[in-house]
């Protein structure tokens, strides 16, 4: 007589069913790529956004903050040519050319803005009462204070300047940002003390465009991607299940 066989052996080896060490593992890192593929679409949705929407003369608004200082002039850390936004972190690579506009206050006198390297500014600030931007706190400004006296010689007459300008109302320096490290500095035209100015800065963020198109692509097949690793371990673990339900 021939011996029954049992439905396994007709059909072979069963594969596991239910949820298994690599499915879970699958689905845990699908879950995990959708997730920061979420995060790279709304990055690049922002990029892309402010690319288009913000744009302005070719240049996005980074910001724009009021100074004042009792000396005789405010000024930039050395940090880079950043360092005149306020510190935003804004990676110079990112930034092109750079736009600083500089308003006095109403009621002040001429303005004066230039950009000098920081060992040129530190030589000329040597000895003078005037005031470092550290960076912006809950939208104030935050300032190390130099003590010293009134500068040897007006701003204006000074010839340390890489780009400079001067005179009433609105002051602005065009700027491709260069490597090293710069010093951007305002003050009164005439050297007086009582320093009061609105400073705006904006930049051509030329690779803005192109960074945008990237995280859109990977955040899209990043979310492909996670959606498969997420899908179709549980399709097979629920098919699984179903088919040894029916067996019982």
């Amino acid at each position: 007589m021939t011996a029954l066989r049992s439905p396994s052996a007709r059909t072979g080896p069963a594969r596991r069913a239910g949820w298994t060490t690599a499915r879970i593992t699958s689905a845990v890192t699908g879950l995990l790529l959708t997730l920061c593929s979420l995060g790279a679409l709304g990055a690049g949705g922002v990029a892309l956004w402010a690319s288009t929407t913000q744009r302005h003369s070719g240049y996005i608004g980074l910001g724009s903050w009021s100074y004042r200082t009792t000396g005789y002039a405010v000024v930039s850390s050395t940090a880079g040519l950043y360092g005149a936004t306020g510190g935003l972190p804004v990676p110079r690579s990112l930034l092109g050319t750079v736009r600083i506009t500089v308003s006095a206050a109403p009621g002040t006198s001429s303005v004066f803005a230039g950009i000098t390297p920081a060992a040129a500014a530190r030589h000329y600030l040597a000895g003078v009462s005037y005031d470092t931007v550290r960076g912006i706190t809950h939208y104030h400004p935050v300032y190390t204070r130099h003590p010293g006296g009134a500068p040897a010689t007006a701003p204006t007459r000074a010839g340390i300047w890489a780009i400079r300008a001067a005179g009433p109302g609105h002051q602005t320096l065009v700027w491709p940002d260069h490597s090293g490290s710069w010093t951007v500095a305002a003050m009164n035209a005439d050297g007086s003390r009582l320093v009061a100015v609105h400073i705006s800065i904006a930049a051509s963020l030329s690779s803005l465009p192109w960074i945008a198109a990237a995280l859109l692509a990977a955040g899209v097949l990043g979310l492909a991607t996670g959606l498969a690793l997420s899908a179709v371990p549980a399709r097979r673990a629920a098919s699984h299940r179903a088919q040894a339900l029916r067996n019982n």
